[in-house]
């Protein structure tokens, strides 16, 4: 069970670290461009399904994921379960 928690937590610091970087600027010329790919490859087969549920909140002229949120906390609820 040691593995699973262990599992969890390392996908949640990639979850944040997807946050994060969601926040700065990216070029084609970038160097974090392919953290961002590798993180974005990791994060998005769990936040696609939950974002088909949960669409993006419209604010303003702009529009809010919430997926990373629902995501963290069920894995949260999983990992306190285990």
């Amino acid at each position: 069970m040691n593995y699973v928690v262990d599992i969890l937590n390392v996908f949640l610091f990639i979850l944040v670290v997807r946050v994060v970087l969601s926040y700065l600027p990216m070029s084609n010329g970038s160097a974090l461009l392919p953290i961002v790919r590798f993180v974005e490859a990791i994060t998005e087969p769990v936040l696609r399904p939950v974002r088909r549920i949960v669409p993006p909140l419209r604010v303003g002229g702009t529009a809010v994921d919430l997926s990373p949120i629902i995501v963290w906390i069920v894995i949260l609820i999983v990992r306190g379960l285990l």
